[in-house]
C-alpha cells in the first residue's frame, strides 16, 4: 500500500521542474551566438512516436512496432529589441527560400541544417538529460500581435522546427 512518505522519497530533489532548462540551437544564423539560449521563454522535450503496422491474421489484426517518427518541435523566444533574433530566423528561412523575387534558395540541406540541444536540469542547474536534435531548420516563424493595449509585456512569438532524428542521454541513459 502507498503512502505520503514512500511518495516523497520516490519523488527525489522535490521532482523536475518545468522551469529548469536551457536551448541551445547552432547551425545556419546561430553559428556563432547565444542569443537563442537566453531568449527561448518556453521549449518542450520532443515528442516521439514508434507506429504500428497492422498485420491481418485469420480475421484479426494483430500489430507490430513500425517506425520512429518525430514530430515537430515548437519553443516561444522573447524578441530583443534590436530585432536580432528575429531577424536571425528570418535570415535561416530566407536562406532556405528567399522570400523577395529572387526564388533560388540552399541547394543542398547541408547549407540551412542546424542542431538544437534541449538540457532538463536540476535545481543546481547540473543536466539531468539532454536531447540532440540533428538536421533541424525552422518550419514556421509565428506572427508577433501588435496592439496600443499591450503596454507591460514583450513581444514574444514561437518557431516551429522539424528534424530528422534525435538522440537522448543522462538520467534513464542513452536511448
Amino acid at each position: 500500500m502507498a503512502n505520503l512518505n514512500t511518495f516523497v522519497q520516490k519523488l527525489a530533489g522535490g521532482g523536475a521542474r518545468a522551469n529548469q532548462y536551457e536551448v541551445s540551437i547552432t547551425g545556419g544564423p546561430f553559428a556563432t551566438t547565444d542569443l537563442f539560449t537566453f531568449l527561448c521563454r518556453a521549449a518542450t522535450i520532443p515528442s516521439q512516436t514508434i507506429g504500428e503496422v497492422p498485420v491481418p491474421f485469420r480475421g484479426r489484426q494483430i500489430y507490430v512496432a513500425g517506425e520512429r517518427t518525430f514530430e515537430p518541435w515548437t519553443v516561444t523566444v522573447f524578441s530583443d529589441a534590436g530585432w536580432q533574433l528575429r531577424g536571425q530566423l528570418e535570415q535561416w528561412s530566407n536562406l532556405i527560400m528567399n522570400m523577395g523575387s529572387d526564388s533560388t534558395g540552399a541547394t543542398s540541406p547541408d547549407q540551412y541544417y542546424g542542431e538544437a540541444i534541449v538540457r532538463q536540469m536540476d535545481r543546481n542547474e547540473s543536466t539531468i538529460n539532454e536531447y540532440t536534435l540533428f538536421q533541424l531548420w525552422p518550419t514556421v516563424v509565428d506572427p508577433i500581435a501588435l496592439a496600443y493595449d499591450t503596454n507591460d509585456i514583450v513581444e514574444e512569438f514561437g518557431v516551429t522546427w522539424r528534424y530528422n532524428y534525435m538522440t537522448s542521454s543522462g538520467g534513464g541513459g542513452t536511448v
